[in-house]
C-alpha cells in the first residue's frame, strides 16, 4: 500500500476518546499518510468509537454500518473500527459487520499504521482482553480541537467499579500517568499556541499527585486558564478547592458528578460517597466563591429508585444549585451488578422523572441566565460566526463554561476572532446560550 493514502478518523464519545483519535492521526501523519478532515475524501476510513451505554454503541454501530457499505461499494478502500466497540465486545463485531478490515484494541492503537501498510483483511480481531496501554508524552497528538485549547489527560483506566458502568471492564484498571511527563506535554501543548487545559481521566481526583499537577501547570507562563473535569466526589478533596480558589490560572470549575443524592441510592451505585459528603464539597466551594461553577450528572431510574428517594434527588439539586446539570436516564448494562439488580425501574416512570429533572434544570438555568444578565465576565472565542463591515458575531464560552458540554455564549463586537480571550457583558440568553456584547480583550 502506498505510504500517501488520504485517511480520515471518525471520533465518538468523550474527550478521552478524542485524545486516542489525536494520537491516532499523529501515528498516522509520521507514518506518511495524508490526514484529511473530510471522510468523503477518503480512501482509509478509522471509526474510533463509544461503548459506555447502549445508546452509544448504537451510534458507534450506525457509524460503521454507514462506512461498511461505503466499504462495499469500493468507495474506499480499508475501514478500521478502534476503541471502546472492539474492546467491550470484539466477537460480536466480526458476524455484524462483515467488510470491517480489522477491529482494533486500545492496546493495539500504536499498531494501526503497520497494519494497514500490510494490508488487512476483513475479519481480523487485534483486542487485549484487558488493555494496559497508558499513553503519555512519547506518542505526539496532532490536535482535532481548536488551536487556544486541547485535553490533557492524567489518568487510563478505572478502579471505582460503580455498579452500573461498564468503563473497567472497556478501559481496565486504574493506571497513574506520571507528574514530571503530564506536565511536559503541557509544556509541548502551550508551545504550539494552547492557552486553556482542560484535565480528563475517568476520574482525575483519582490521581494522587493531583495537587502537585495543578501546581505545576500554574508556573507556566503562556497558560491562560486550567479546567478540571470528571472528579469522583469521593476522592475529590478539600484542599484541592482551596488550591483552586487561591490561584490565578486554575479556574473555579469543576465537573464532580454525583450521579445522585439518596444514600441508599449512592450505597447501591457503589459509588463510595454519601450526600453530606457531596453537599460539604458543594459548601467549601461556595464559600470560597458565592461563584464557584459546578457542573455535575445524574442518573434518573437507578434499579430499586422509590419515588422517596427521586424526590431526595429532586430536593437537593434544588438546594446545592448546580451550574450545569447532565441528565442520564438508567441503562441497563451487560456484566454490571446493576443489571442483575431486582425491582428494575420501569421506561414510564424512568421518562416521568427524567422530564422533570429536565423541568427543573430549564427553569434553573432560566433564573442563571436572569441573574447573569447585565453583569460582566471573561470569556474566550471559540469560533467565528459570521461577519458584516462593522461587527462580528462570534461564539465562544464563559469561563465558568467547558466546551462541547457546556453552555456556549454569542458575542458581538468588533475586532474580536478565535482564541482571544476578553471581557463581555451578558445581554440575555435562551435555552443553551447566553447573549453578549464584546469589552476589550484582556
Amino acid at each position: 500500500m502506498a505510504n500517501l493514502q488520504r485517511v480520515s478518523v471518525i471520533n465518538l464519545g468523550c474527550p478521552k476518546n478524542r485524545v486516542d483519535a489525536e494520537i491516532i492521526l499523529a501515528e498516522l501523519a509520521q507514518a506518511g499518510f495524508q490526514i484529511t478532515g473530510d471522510s468523503d475524501d477518503a480512501r482509509i476510513i478509522i471509526v474510533n468509537t463509544c461503548a459506555f451505554l447502549k445508546e452509544a454503541i448504537e451510534e458507534s454501530a450506525q457509524v460503521i454500518e454507514a462506512q461498511q457499505e461505503r466499504r462495499r461499494r469500493g468507495e474506499i478502500e480499508t475501514l478500521l473500527v478502534t476503541g471502546c466497540l472492539p474492546q467491550r465486545e470484539p466477537r460480536e463485531l466480526v458476524g455484524r459487520f462483515p467488510w470491517v478490515d480489522a477491529f482494533v484494541g486500545l492496546d493495539q492503537i500504536p499498531e494501526i499504521p503497520k497494519l494497514l501498510k500490510e494490508n488487512p483483511h476483513p475479519g481480523q480481531v487485534l483486542v487485549s482482553p484487558t488493555p494496559c496501554w497508558n499513553p503519555g508524552r512519547e506518542y505526539p497528538r496532532l490536535l482535532s480541537t481548536p488551536s487556544h485549547y486541547a485535553y490533557l489527560r492524567l489518568t487510563e483506566g478505572c478502579s471505582n467499579c460503580c455498579s452500573y458502568c461498564t468503563i473497567p471492564m472497556i478501559r481496565g484498571p486504574l493506571r497513574l500517568r506520571m507528574t514530571d511527563d503530564i506536565l511536559n506535554e503541557a509544556g509541548d501543548l502551550v508551545s504550539i499556541g494552547v492557552k486553556e487545559l482542560i484535565l480528563i481521566a475517568q476520574d482525575t481526583a483519582a490521581h494522587p499527585e493531583l495537587s502537585q499537577i495543578l501546581a505545576g501547570l500554574e508556573q507556566i507562563e503562556e497558560l491562560r486558564w486550567i479546567r478540571l473535569l470528571y472528579a469522583h466526589p469521593a476522592h475529590l478533596e478539600e484542599k484541592i478547592i482551596e488550591q483552586m480558589a487561591e490561584s490565578d490560572k486554575v479556574l473555579n470549575y469543576i465537573d464532580m458528578p454525583i450521579q445522585h443524592l439518596a444514600d441508599p441510592v449512592l450505597e447501591r451505585m457503589n459509588r463510595g460517597v454519601t450526600s453530606e459528603r457531596i453537599g460539604n464539597l458543594v459548601a467549601k466551594a461556595r464559600s470560597l466563591d458565592l461563584n464557584f461553577a459546578l457542573r455535575t450528572t445524574v442518573i434518573v431510574g437507578f434499579p430499586g429508585e422509590t419515588d422517596e428517594e427521586f424526590e431526595m434527588l429532586l430536593e437537593g439539586l434544588v438546594r446545592l444549585r448546580f451550574t450545569h446539570l447532565g441528565i442520564f436516564v438508567y441503562s441497563e448494562e451487560e456484566g454490571t451488578d446493576a443489571a442483575e439488580m431486582g425491582n428494575q425501574v420501569t421506561w414510564e416512570v424512568k421518562k416521568e422523572r427524567a422530564e422533570r429533572l429536565i423541568r427543573l434544570a430549564e427553569r434553573m438555568q432560566t433564573e442563571e441566565t436572569n441573574r447573569m444578565t447585565g453583569n460582566k465576565h471573561e470569556a474566550v472565542v471559540d469560533f467565528a460566526k459570521e461577519a458584516s463591515e462593522d461587527c462580528v458575531t462570534c461564539v465562544g464560552r464563559l469561563w465558568s463554561s467547558a466546551p462541547e458540554i457546556d453552555r456556549v455564549v454569542e458575542i458581538e463586537g468588533s475586532g474580536i476572532e478565535p482564541g482571544r480571550f476578553g471581557e463581555v457583558q451578558i445581554t440575555g440568553g435562551k435555552d443553551d446560550r447566553l447573549f453578549a456584547r464584546w469589552i476589550e480583550s484582556i
